[in-house]
């Protein structure tokens, strides 16, 4: 999958885990991160679990999960799983 074709598609899994509190457009903008947009502590629950299934990688909720606060961070985390 392409960087474009990944960050369209985790900036839509955004939108459908906070039921549209984000939407694809704010999850898309990096000049602030998710918490900032409103996400909720559910929404990352949610998020980890929809990336986690769709995209075919683990997230350790024990390790860093800094990335998880915007779609590049996301795409970036997932593409280095995947080269792993």
């Amino acid at each position: 999958m392409t960087t474009a074709l990944l960050k369209d598609r985790i900036s839509e899994i955004i939108e459908e885990v906070s039921s549209g509190s984000v939407t694809k457009e704010q999850a898309l903008d990096a000049k602030s991160d998710l918490t900032d947009k409103g996400f909720t502590s559910l929404s990352f629950l949610q998020l980890i679990d929809a990336v986690e299934t769709e995209l075919g990688v683990y997230i350790d909720l024990e390790g860093d999960t800094g990335f998880l606060q915007s779609v590049d961070g996301i795409a970036g985390y997932v593409h280095s799983q995947s080269a792993a």
